[in-house]
């Protein structure tokens, strides 16, 4: 059951309590991975073996080639997934998914993701950017198992860490960025952003974003976007929870730490929860256990070799009392 908050704002923590549940993360553009598990999905779903889909965000942004980048397609086919199979299937808001809601740049080393998909967007983007703005941040299950991106993350040691976050808007934040902006501080902001850049404010809108130009509704996004993550308390404890590089950030007993209070904080008012399904990092052979509490995921891109991806099965209204309980049903498309 998917919970709103009054203001129709969406809950970032989604309650699921029933149904055995296929867990699929960071297909990354691939359309042959992508294609593999859906097809596994609506299979095993046809004969009753598998109730929920649970896609634990970035979904786009292939490396390499353009040709080979089927992000949009994936994203557009998720979206009529879930209209079609209501209620069963799920995504989760992942780190690649964040620069788009905020017309940002995310880059890793020399590779800069965000204008490729900005360009493709075309007469798709307010449909997929709007299914990113609404996108949970974290799934709870009756079973005890917690599903989230990247992992576990220090904002639940901050005041009402976890409360923020399953009322997080971003919106709300773009909002105040944008009324920031008066007209006497924008020639100004603009000149600043050129200087940081070597451009033109013109020219980063139409490359990076994809503006038509100074008249196109667009063209003062990538400023707001950069004010609304500068500086914002309420932007980095996004950034916290999915940016978290997990034991490679805090070691292995700091993350232990983190890990425990992140259970507890899900465990509030609900079921206990005792272990945590993840993506987001590097597994040799698809998968990786940390700390006997958690499960790192990996279905295409974030496994080594790319064949071993695996995705998980487990039934959502049972008892998992470790993350041993779950190795057992770890499957293969390749």
């Amino acid at each position: 059951m998917t919970k709103e908050q009054e203001n129709n704002q969406p809950r970032r923590i989604l309650d699921l309590e029933e149904g055995v549940a296929m867990v699929v993360t960071d297909l990354h553009g691939d359309w042959d991975a992508y294609q593999r598990y859906r097809n596994c999905f609506l299979a095993r779903k046809a004969i009753g073996e598998v109730d929920h889909l649970l896609v634990l965000g970035d979904m786009i942004h292939h490396s390499g080639p353009a040709v080979n980048d089927k992000s949009i397609d994936i994203v557009l086919d998720l979206i009529a997934l879930q209209a079609e199979h209501e209620g069963h299937v799920h995504c989760l808001l992942g780190n690649h998914e964040i620069p788009h809601i905020y017309s940002i740049l995310l880059q890793k080393g020399n590779e800069l993701f965000t204008p490729r998909f900005e360009h493709a967007l075309g007469e798709y983007r307010n449909k997929i950017i709007n299914f990113f703005d609404r996108l949970p941040f974290y799934i709870r299950t009756k079973a005890g198992v917690s599903l989230a991106h990247a992992g576990a993350t220090s904002a639940v040691g901050e005041k009402d860490g976890m409360k923020r976050l399953s009322q997080f808007s971003h919106q709300q934040i773009l909002d105040e960025a944008r009324a920031k902006i008066t007209q006497e501080k924008r020639p100004i902001l603009m000149r600043e952003m050129r200087g940081i850049y070597g451009r033109s404010y013109n020219e980063l809108s139409r490359n990076f974003f994809a503006a038509s130009g100074i008249n196109d509704p667009r063209y003062d996004n990538f400023l707001i976007g950069t004010i609304a993550s500068t500086d914002n308390s309420r932007f980095d404890l996004l950034w916290s929870a999915m940016f978290t590089r997990n034991e490679h950030e805090y070691g292995a007993h700091g993350y232990n730490i983190i890990l425990n209070a992140m259970l507890q904080a899900l465990s509030a008012d609900y079921y206990p929860q005792v272990t945590l399904v993840s993506g987001h990092i590097d597994c040799q052979g698809g998968h990786h256990v940390i700390n006997k509490k958690q499960l790192r995921l990996a279905s295409a891109k974030h496994a080594h070799p790319r064949e071993s991806g695996l995705y998980l099965m487990f039934d959502m209204g049972g008892d998992i009392q470790s993350v041993a309980d779950l190795l057992p049903n770890l499957y293969s498309v390749f």
